[in-house]
C-alpha cells in the first residue's frame, strides 16, 4: 500500500483495514464481492466502504454490467476527482 495512506489507515478499525487489504489484494470490486471476500455483513461493509471514502482512500466507478452497482478500489495518489463524472452513490 502507498505509504501516503499511512498515517490515515493505522487509526482505521480492524474491519475498515480489512476490507482495504481486501482490495489492496483483489482490485476492484462490487460491495457483494466485498462481503463474500471479506467474510463480514454486509452492514459492516457499507459502514467500512464509508469510512474509508471519508478519508479519500476509496475510488468508486460505475459498473457497467450492473449500473445498480458500483466498483470500488483504491484511490491512487494525486488521482483526483478524474472519474468523478461516473461515480455513483454520491453523497
Amino acid at each position: 500500500m502507498q505509504d501516503v495512506y499511512t498515517g490515515r489507515i493505522e487509526r482505521l478499525s480492524p474491519s475498515v483495514k480489512l476490507v482495504l487489504k481486501v482490495l489492496e489484494y483483489k482490485g476492484l470490486m462490487t460491495q457483494k464481492e466485498l462481503v463474500t471476500e471479506s467474510y463480514l455483513p454486509p452492514r459492516t461493509v457499507r459502514y467500512a466502504l464509508t469510512i474509508l471514502k471519508k478519508e479519500g482512500i476509496l475510488e468508486e466507478r460505475l459498473y457497467f454490467k450492473d449500473a445498480r452497482q458500483c466498483l470500488y478500489g483504491i484511490k491512487t495518489p494525486g488521482q483526483g476527482e478524474l472519474i468523478s463524472n461516473f461515480a455513483c452513490g454520491v453523497v
